[in-house]
């Protein structure tokens, strides 16, 4: 503030003879286009108010903002446009003021608040166009009219003059927002002046990124939107899209929370609608990005999921991520998500309701992955079965039937039918030759399902046949005759069904789907269809042998080779240890025992030696492969089959040798038995006596007697009775003193029965 020392006092006037203030002299120096003159004062004022060390007030700041930011729309005004920027910086002028004459680069920034804070004196000399296109058109106008023809705007000079003048104006404003950017960072406003300047904040940002964009500088672009900004969405969206950059664009969708709009990116960039090399995985992402959803909010994220899990399935795109998201997707039940009590009489029927709504919920599921890929169904309902343990009958004959569909599908292949016949008469072939004479005494032959696993190479065939069988054997809730009659109607178009069917003697060949069937056959409770089938159309005397002794739970293939099967062959991680659904078998319902299926056996392996033996035609003393079975079942089941019966039903025929082993090894045990009852009654006996003779002495002493009338002569009435009778003490230990020793007994009898 300037000082006058002398006054001039008038009659009507008061004068003073005072030096120019800074101000009016940058005033004066502008009225005369002296800008660089007026540009030194502001920066000799500047330089003494941070070097001089003097005390600097509020005002002579205000005033100095001032003066740069008269000086800066006063370049802003002749198109200077870099030294514009520079000094309205200096002059810390708020950003939506000169984003206000970029109306393409605004867009709707600013319109909800039209009043910011601004020196009247620098209000008065903005300039008065809308626009800086409008500002360079009035000063090329100013400058260059009427020398160029027809006018400033229509000659092609004036036009590239015009664009070269625009560019600038951007340059300018790209590096005022950046240099606001830095100074914002490195002042670390507070929150409450955060809050009071988001708007402004937010105009920087967003017209950054609406030039960074244009501009194709997509380093920058980045750098921005990773590090704290407040970019108003809305605004850059279309800009983005425009000039490509989706990956942006999914940045910012991303850090928003605006998901469905970021799975759309992704989504036209799947589908080659959009492309962008930052995004080279957009499948990942997405995956990547929907996982994160159902682990934060399953229930609030349920539907979107499966909406893009759906999509992703398509045959086109990735059916394998779908699926995953799909089966991640679905959301538990009621019961396990509230995790409260329950009254105990509502217990039955919520859980009802609850099976209901996710039944419901498989189906309709089901229904839309039809629509999408049939080829995927399969899996599904794998996932519903083996890992979420679904015991919906509807679901599991759906499984069963996709399973079988497969494997007959597979059977179409020429190659795959010759390799599974050729399995099938390898395994045939290989148990005729382990059951010649020599082998009597070798261990129990390799299963057929083992076998098949252990020597396919591995494929999808293979893996489908196994599972097929896994699923036959563990789960009770499929219908059982519906599978038998389609492979059987499909066997029975081929060669080996009209061979296995029809009456001819020619040698019996096996089955190629023989063990599905005889896995079949046991669901229904056909015992004796399950050994017939086992033993002569698979050849495997083992899996029959197993299926009698298993107990109560019949199986054709037991859990034991199930688990090794599923470790040893790849991709059936799953399996292992997996019990589906039992249901109620055969065996229960026809309360058979072990004994009564080894019975059978032996009769179905009887049945099938004969009829080997009328097809084969080799010499009769040949010993055929199902006679060595036979006494191979003899042998190790010998002891629950009666000798009896079995004598009874082995022909004449037969070599002795084949029974000599059976015979005597029950003739041992039946003698044992009785050698073992004659000890067993022995001992008792020497218990017995010797528990007579401890206790009778003391009996004796406590008075452990009978007391015995002696009727007299005479007399029949009572009194005569009471009056004649004699007492008489009978010692009952007596005997016992006077008796000899009992005969010794002879445990071991000789061979006469001594």
């Amino acid at each position: 503030m300037s000082r006058s020392l002398v006054l001039l006092l008038g009659r009507h006037s008061l004068q003073s003879l005072v030096p120019a203030t800074l101000i009016s002299q940058v005033e004066s120096l502008l009225d005369n286009h002296r800008i660089q003159n007026a540009v030194d004062l502001a920066d000799q004022e500047r330089r003494r108010q941070l070097y001089g060390g003097v005390r600097v007030d509020e005002a002579e700041v205000e005033q100095l903002h001032y003066i740069y930011q008269r000086i800066g729309f006063q370049c802003f005004q002749e198109t200077l446009f870099e030294d514009a920027g520079k000094h309205l910086f200096d002059g810390e002028l708020d950003a939506r003021i000169l984003v206000s004459y970029f109306p393409s680069l605004r867009g709707t920034l600013g319109r909800a608040k039209d009043y910011v804070n601004m020196f009247t004196g620098v209000a008065e000399h903005v300039p008065s166009e809308p626009s800086v296109e409008e500002i360079i058109a009035a000063n090329l106008v100013r400058n260059y009219s009427p020398h160029l023809a027809p006018n400033t705007r229509e000659a092609p000079s004036t036009a590239e003059l015009r664009k070269i003048l625009h560019i600038a104006a951007e340059d300018m404003l790209e590096a005022f927002l950046r240099k606001c950017r830095t100074r914002r960072v490195l002042d670390n406003q507070s929150d409450e002046s955060t809050l009071t300047l988001s708007d402004e904040y937010a105009v920087v940002d967003t017209v950054l990124v609406k030039l960074f964009a244009k501009s194709e500088k997509t380093k920058d672009l980045y750098a921005l939107l990773h590090e704290t900004h407040h970019v108003v969405l809305s605004e850059v969206e279309s800009v983005l899209v425009e000039t490509g950059q989706y990956n942006a664009l999914s940045v910012l969708y991303q850090h928003s929370g605006e998901d469905e709009k970021l799975l759309e990116v992704w989504a036209k960039i799947i589908d080659q609608e959009w492309t962008d090399e930052d995004i080279p995985d957009p499948i990942g992402n997405m995956v990547t990005h929907i996982t994160k959803l159902i682990q934060s909010k399953p229930p609030a994220h349920s539907e979107i999921t499966r909406k893009w899990a759906l999509w992703l399935m398509q045959e086109k795109r990735d059916p394998e991520s779908g699926l995953k998201l799909l089966v991640s997707s679905r959301s538990p039940s009621t019961t396990r998500a509230s995790g409260k009590r329950r009254h105990p009489q509502n217990n039955k029927s919520v859980s009802n309701l609850e099976e209901l709504d996710a039944g419901k919920q498989d189906q309709e599921l089901l229904v839309r992955i039809r629509e999408v890929n049939p080829g995927i169904v399969v899996q599904y309902l794998e996932y519903l079965i083996l890992q979420l343990g679904i015991k919906t009958r509807e679901i599991h004959v759906e499984y069963a039937m996709s399973c079988i569909n497969g494997v007959l599908d597979y059977l179409k292949n020429t190659e795959v039918e010759r390799l599974w016949r050729a399995k099938a008469a390898s395994y045939f072939s290989s148990s005729s030759a382990n059951t010649s004479p020599s082998s009597l005494s070798s261990t129990t032959p390799l299963p057929f399902v083992s076998y098949f696993a252990s020597t396919t190479p591995d494929s999808p065939s293979k893996r489908a046949r196994i599972k097929t069988l896994l699923f036959l054997q563990t789960s009770g809730l499929y219908d059982a005759s519906i599978i038998k009659e389609k492979i059987l109607g499909v066997l029975a178009t081929t060669s080996e069904g009209a061979g296995s069917s029809s009456g001819s003697k020619a040698k019996h060949k096996p089955l190629i789907l023989g063990l599905e069937l005889a896995i079949l056959e046991s669901k229904l409770g056909n015992h004796h269809a399950v050994l017939e089938c086992l033993v002569r159309d698979v050849g495997d005397s083992a899996s029959a042998e197993a299926y009698c002794t298993s107990g109560i739970d019949r199986e054709v293939i037991p859990a034991r080779i199930r688990r090794t099967i599923t470790e040893s062959t790849e991709g059936l991680n799953d399996w292992k240890d997996t019990v589906i659904a039992v249901g109620k078998t055969g065996t229960e319902q026809a309360g058979l025992t072990n004994d009564g299926l080894l019975k059978m056996l032996l009769e179905v392996l009887m049945v099938v030696s004969d009829a080997d033996k009328e097809a084969s035609s080799g010499s009769r003393s040949e010993l055929q492969p199902h006679q060595i079975q036979v006494s191979r079942l003899l042998d190790s089941q010998g002891v629950h089959l009666d000798v009896c019966d079995v004598i009874q039903t082995i022909p004449s025929s037969w070599p002795l040798n084949l029974l000599s082993s059976f015979v005597a090894r029950s003739c041992r045990r039946t003698l044992h038995t009785t050698h073992e009852g004659q000890i067993v009654k022995m001992l008792t006996l020497a218990e017995n006596w010797d528990v007579k003779e401890r206790t009778w002495a003391v009996l004796r002493e406590e008075g452990f007697v009978v007391e015995e009338s002696v009727e007299g002569e005479g007399g029949n009435d009572s009194e005569s009775k009471g009056r004649d009778a004699v007492d008489v003490v009978l010692n009952e230990k007596s005997a016992l003193l006077s008796s000899s020793d009992p005969p010794s007994v002879d445990v071991l009898p000789d061979s006469e029965g001594v």
